[in-house]
Parts: structure tokens; C-alpha cells; sequence
């Protein structure tokens, strides 16, 4: 019985090594094909497993990580305020929610191109909540620019990317059209936002005052005096009381 059990032992220690040698073999078959892995459909189709999170992501032996690639940008990133070929003026206020992974320390950059892609301004949008989730959170922003010579232009809302890895890359851009100076009784409103009332255009400093949102609905128009000027409405003398 002896013999029979050294055999027996034998044949379990050659099953187990030739096992284990499968197990390697199949890795390093596996591990080799990683190395043609680009994207997150090939990590999942290779059979590496991926996470619940929003986006998923898959990671491959060499510790790449694939981020799923969202084309739905209302899944991502969501603008309530402004439209596609909407018009636009200084200030411009900007409202939505986007994905927590969108920010990085609670904010994100907004950027503001003319027709032939040139920087007019910039400026962040703030979390207006909680932004360490995958949820939504609100954001606001207020932009404030001077009109170029083009009538169009786009507005681009960036995802925050402090790694600066392109897998991380991502923004939504709305085309914009740049409204024209108001002019009534040959009196322009102008400056950086919109707070001058003149009788030509004119370039200001940007720096916004809560006093400024009071001339949006205010009247521009030549006074008494002959010089153009806003109109002192109990309206607009209230709103400024209140923005001091």
C-alpha cells in the first residue's frame, strides 16, 4: 500500500504544478494582452472588472485606470440658464449643476472664446454645495468681458483637471452671440458691465459691484442736463440703496 500512496502523492503534486503553471500561463497571457488596452470598453472586454462609481472606471495590471467615456453631457454637466445661440452681455451670470468629479476644491473654469477662438475672459464656477460626491451639485458664476469684434462666440465649461492626465479631459461648449450696446436717445450703455450710461462706447476695469445688476432694467436716456445718464426711478434708487 506503501508504493500506491507515494504514487498517489506524486500524481497530486504534478496535478497542483501543472494547475499552478496553467494559473501563471493564463496571467501572463492576459497581462501581455493589457498592453494593447486604450480605453474602457477594451479594460471590460479584456475581462478586467470595473467599479460602481459614476463614471466607471477599469484598471489593468500595470495600474492604468480607463475611465468610461460619458457622450451624454446632461449626465455630466447641466447649464440652466443659457442656450445654445443665446444672447450675451456683461455681467453675465451663470447658473446649473454638475457632477461632483467635475470640481476639483469645489470650483471649475469657465472660459469665454470669440468666433475665431480667442480668449475674452475667464472666471471659476463655485460649488454652491457639498461637491465631494458623484451626485450633482449646483454651481453659479458671474462673467464679466468686454465685446469683441465678432458677433459669435462660445462659451466652454471645463472639467477641473489638476492631474492633467487627457483621460481626465473633459467640457461642454455653447455658442453664443454678443448683444450689441443698448442705445436710446443716441445714448450707449457700456463699460465691462453694463453699468455706463454714454454717449459712446467706453472701456472699464472689470470689477463687478452688486450695484451694477440695478442698471439691467434701468433706463438709459439723455437728461435734463443734455449729457445721457440713468434715469433716477424710484426702482433703480431703491435696488442701489440696498446693493450698499
Amino acid at each position: 500500500m506503501k508504493p500506491f500512496a507515494n504514487h498517489l502523492v506524486s500524481f497530486f503534486i504534478v496535478l497542483a504544478v501543472v494547475f499552478m503553471g496553467a494559473v501563471y500561463l493564463m496571467k501572463q497571457i492576459k497581462d501581455n494582452g493589457s498592453n494593447d488596452i486604450s480605453s474602457f470598453d477594451e479594460c471590460v472586454s479584456a475581462g478586467y472588472a470595473s467599479t460602481d462609481s459614476f463614471p466607471r472606471k477599469c484598471e489593468i495590471p500595470d495600474g492604468s485606470v480607463f475611465e468610461e467615456v460619458i457622450n451624454d453631457k446632461a449626465e455630466l454637466i447641466r447649464v440652466s440658464n443659457i442656450a445654445t445661440g443665446q444672447g450675451i452681455s456683461s455681467p453675465l451670470e451663470i447658473y446649473g449643476e454638475a457632477r461632483g468629479f467635475w470640481y476639483f476644491e469645489a470650483s471649475f473654469p469657465i472660459r469665454l472664446l470669440d468666433e475665431n477662438g480667442k480668449e475674452i475672459a475667464v472666471t471659476n464656477a463655485e460649488a454652491r454645495g457639498e461637491w465631494m460626491t458623484e451626485e450633482f451639485v449646483p454651481f453659479s458664476a458671474v462673467l464679466e468681458f468686454e465685446n469683441p469684434e465678432t458677433n459669435l462666440g462660445t462659451l466652454v465649461l471645463k472639467r477641473d483637471n489638476p492631474s492633467d492626465l487627457s483621460e481626465n479631459e473633459d467640457g461642454i461648449s455653447i455658442p453664443v452671440i454678443f448683444e450689441k450696446p443698448t442705445v436710446r436717445n443716441n445714448c450707449v450703455i457700456t463699460g465691462c458691465s453694463s453699468q455706463i450710461c454714454s454717449d459712446s462706447e467706453g472701456i472699464t476695469t472689470c470689477e463687478y459691484s452688486p450695484r451694477y445688476g440695478c442698471y439691467k432694467t434701468a433706463i438709459c436716456e439723455r437728461q435734463e442736463n443734455g449729457e445721457c445718464g440713468w434715469t433716477e426711478t424710484d426702482e433703480l434708487i431703491q435696488c442701489l440703496s440696498s446693493a450698499q
